[in-house]
């Protein structure tokens, strides 16, 4: 059962992980979550910790094969019985497997499935969001204006108004040597509104105003990016390894796309990321919910 709290979206944006659990610890509700073997130490440690706050009622599924598990927690969703789908020790492909199945997956027709990454970096003054670290490898011109669609909704989650996003290459012109620029060139002459979209630039000046300045380049961007948009699948996971391995950033990761929110974690991450993507899940349809009561 959901009760909102009137004001929770016009609070202000959300700046940093602590003020998305607060703003979760404060938002008078429950989420219903359909954790896939959650039975590691890290997602036991996230599930407890959100159950404790009180704002996520898990159902954790650990039945005799991984594959069994993914189905069920697919099929819930499918049956109004579950709202988030967590994944805990199972494969990425698996569960994606159980996701897209034609016949009993929760893939809405015509639509893709996207890997959004939300980063949390000391050296940054704001919450820095990117795409696709994790699911499609070389995004067609139709597949990234639809993950430019799925950041702009992720950055409205988090109170982002007028999201800047950044098309990132290695080159700041449009070049035939480079087709890809001629697609954010056609890109950036669509309408993401109220989103802000330009490129190509590189990851410096889309988030350094004074790299911007000294290259010259005159951009609405104006090194001030709340997202990057990255050129393949290559690209986003080096800068998201790097990230994690030489900095202390802290990450929340999820999948998009789907009929609910997936909080799509490795095997291997933290418990503050797995906590972090459980509550962006959370946060998401809590969201929804309230803007459809509207």
């Amino acid at each position: 059962m959901f009760i909102f709290a009137s004001n929770i979206y016009t609070m202000k944006t959300i700046r940093d992980f602590n003020e998305l659990r607060d703003r979760l610890k404060t938002c008078g509700c429950k989420v219903r979550v359909a954790a896939v073997e959650g039975t590691d130490d890290h997602s036991q440690e996230a599930i407890q910790k959100a159950t404790h706050e009180g704002w996520a009622e898990v159902a954790n599924i650990h039945l005799e094969s991984i594959e069994q598990s993914a189905r069920e927690a697919v099929r819930m969703v499918r049956n109004g019985e579950a709202d988030v789908i967590m994944k805990g020790i199972i494969n990425s492909d698996i569960l994606l497997r159980a996701i897209i199945n034609k016949e009993e997956g929760i893939l809405p027709k015509g639509n893709i499935l996207s890997h959004v990454s939300v980063m949390q970096i000391p050296t940054y003054h704001k919450l820095l969001f990117m795409s696709d670290a994790a699911v499609i490898p070389y995004p067609t011109l139709e597949q990234r204006r639809a993950i430019i669609g799925y950041t702009k909704e992720v950055c409205c989650v988090y109170g982002i108004s007028q999201p800047r996003i950044a098309l990132i290459h290695c080159n700041e012109k449009v070049s035939e040597k480079f087709p890809l620029t001629t697609d954010y060139a056609q890109l950036r002459q669509e309408d993401f509104s109220p989103a802000i979209v330009d490129g190509p630039m590189d990851v410096k000046c889309a988030v350094n105003r004074e790299a911007a300045l000294l290259k010259h380049i005159d951009s609405p961007i104006d090194g001030d990016a709340d997202v990057l948009i990255m050129p393949d699948i290559e690209a986003a996971n080096v800068y998201y390894k790097t990230l994690t391995s030489f900095t202390d950033t802290r990450l929340a990761v999820g999948l998009v796309g789907a009929a609910c929110p997936v909080s799509l974690t490795s095997r291997g991450d933290s418990a503050d990321t797995k906590y972090n993507s459980l509550a962006m899940a959370c946060l998401t349809i809590i969201k929804n919910l309230e803007v459809r009561s509207k």
